[in-house]
């Protein structure tokens, strides 16, 4: 495995969710790297409960995609179909599209990582396992791979068809593979909106006055606004 590492900032700025992957096997040390990162996460209890199985069975990946496609329409639907959503601002209808292209194309992807943990562990559903989660992420970005989390497959049968024990829970699932769309900075609210400091509500004075780029620029440079995205 070789990598040039863009460093943690650089890596968290410019992590987007990427849908589209080229057909590329995913070698078994870089895939290795990306669970040994993951289980380096916080854990409730140091229960360390979270599963994982690493999905690249060609027929499994076909089902799964048979499951999304029918899950795709009802899930369009809520946005009033595909002509509303080509309507929708930019930033909706590229995410939108993307899910739609994974939908329908989950059986080429390289690898999908089922995320488990176990049922009722955790006073907090998901709080030990998703942290591992964005430590996935965050290291296929470092590594040059493209994840998204994509949840349009789970069902009981898929359950049955991965031997998931009734102990176990199923929190999401992760396509991954080299993307043929493009890391970069991401446009996000900025910190002022989202912030309160001591009440819902109440502004933090140090994010009024700092721009709605926030340090970006800082690890980015200045050029990082002209091509953020939402």
């Amino acid at each position: 495995m070789t990598t040039n590492d863009p460093g943690l900032f650089q890596t968290i700025y410019t992590t987007r969710a990427l849908r589209r992957f080229k057909p590329d096997p995913i070698p078994e040390d870089v895939l290795f790297q990306l669970f040994d990162a993951a289980i380096r996460a916080s854990s409730g209890q140091n229960a360390q409960d979270w599963r994982f199985i690493l999905i690249t069975e060609p027929a499994v990946k076909a089902k799964m995609q048979e499951w999304a496609l029918e899950g795709w329409p009802r899930y369009q639907s809520r946005f009033g179909g595909d002509e509303a959503i080509q309507q929708l601002p930019r930033s909706q209808r590229l995410s939108l599209n993307s899910v739609r292209d994974i939908a329908h194309n989950i059986a080429t992807v390289p690898a999908v990582i089922a995320v488990l943990g176990m049922k009722g562990r955790h006073s907090t559903p998901g709080g030990s396992t998703f942290p591992a989660v964005q430590n996935l992420m965050l290291t296929a970005r470092a590594l040059g791979l493209g994840a998204s989390i994509f949840n349009l497959p789970i069902r009981d049968e898929l359950l049955t068809m991965l031997g998931i024990p009734e102990s176990n829970q199923l929190y999401c699932l992760i396509p991954i593979g080299y993307p043929t769309d493009k890391q970069g900075p991401v446009k996000r609210k900025p910190v002022r909106a989202v912030v309160y400091k001591e009440r819902f509500g109440e502004s933090w004075a140090f994010a009024e006055a700092q721009p709605e780029t926030g340090f970006q620029e800082r690890w980015l440079g200045a050029d990082a606004a002209v091509s953020a995205r939402p």
